[in-house]
């Protein structure tokens, strides 16, 4: 079995076990973290909250310079 980063994804997902809920935080801005029952959730979570963010500061996710 390999363990490694295998994504290249914006970004990380966390399991806390005993509640059984997913949470999905940014590499870009680790201070937003989202949480879900399920990865999808968190993660839909996480995009409306960096789309927010980045759209009060006037940046984009997909904006590429």
């Amino acid at each position: 079995m390999k363990f490694g980063n295998f994504s290249n994804s914006w970004y990380r997902i966390s399991l806390d076990t005993e509640q059984q809920i997913f949470y999905a935080t940014s590499k870009q801005h680790p201070e937003q973290i989202a949480s879900g029952i399920t990865i999808d959730d968190a993660v839909r979570k996480l995009t409306v909250q960096t789309q927010h963010i980045d759209s009060f500061k006037g940046n984009s996710r997909n904006q590429t310079a």
